[in-house]
């Protein structure tokens, strides 16, 4: 287990992570426009909405795969004749095979180890990472433990993971009812609307999510999110430069 303030982060294959569906977790607001008015009359009646995050690591197995398909169609053109490669082998069929020969060592390919986070996706574009509002009072560790649980834990308590959060790694701060967050209070706001916090969370080797069937969650490489505030917002574009202080230790399993 790594240690709170340690700056080695130990980091598992998806592959050794179970994956099941529950029952599904509809949004409080149907546009950003309701969430905003929505955190107007919360803040009239409790003050400062306090909420925190959670950055969830994994790690994939990828493969240099770039021209093997041209290669492969090729092939199979030369067996079975161009028209029926292209008839009959699309993509994912081509990329089985693929795969099926990288693993019996046909193909010689370079594996690259690469820290993935876990996002949850609603629709088709809007991704965020799992967390939410904490109540009057709360914890901060416990009321993230809390919304994990109701994000990604199972029903059966038994199959609820061992969540163990970490460092914070991020401060932000709302200082009006807009969209805008800054990772500092600006000296002019006084009562700022809202203070986000996110915080690394330690996987264990073997855990068991439960995905909301409304929802989907992606595993998405640091690469992918790095500055690309067009896809991903700009808190979980910049998680890569938060990240960057951190040693990944990827540990793979038998």
């Amino acid at each position: 287990m790594v240690g709170a303030g340690s700056a080695v982060v130990n980091t598992y294959p998806l592959a050794s992570y179970t994956f099941g569906t529950k029952e599904p977790k509809m949004e409080k607001d149907t546009s950003v426009a309701d969430r905003l008015a929505r955190m107007k009359v919360n803040y009239m009646k409790e003050g400062m909405r306090t909420s925190v995050e959670a950055i969830l690591l994994v790690m994939l197995l990828s493969y240099l795969l770039s021209n093997y398909l041209f290669v492969l169609e090729m092939w199979y053109s030369l067996i079975f004749g161009f028209g029926y490669a292209r008839m009959n082998l699309n993509g994912d069929v081509l990329l089985m095979i693929t795969l099926y020969l990288i693993t019996e060592q046909y193909v010689h390919v370079q594996e690259h180890n690469h820290p993935h986070i876990l996002l949850l996706q609603i629709g088709n574009t809007f991704c965020k990472l799992p967390g939410g509002r904490l109540k009057p009072g709360e914890n901060e560790i416990e009321g993230l433990k809390r919304k994990l649980t109701s994000k990604l834990g199972a029903n059966s308590p038994a199959h609820v993971p061992d969540w163990q959060i970490g460092e914070c790694v991020a401060i932000l701060w709302r200082p009006n009812f807009e969209t805008t967050m800054y990772p500092y209070c600006p000296p002019h706001i006084t009562k700022p609307k809202e203070c986000k916090k996110l915080f690394l969370v330690h996987l264990s080797e073997r855990e068991y999510f439960a995905v909301p069937k409304n929802l989907k969650l992606l595993a998405v490489p640091l690469f992918e999110l790095y500055d690309n505030v067009q896809r991903y917002g700009p808190v979980i574009s910049t998680i890569p430069q938060q990240l960057s202080r951190f040693q990944f230790n990827m540990i793979t399993t038998n």
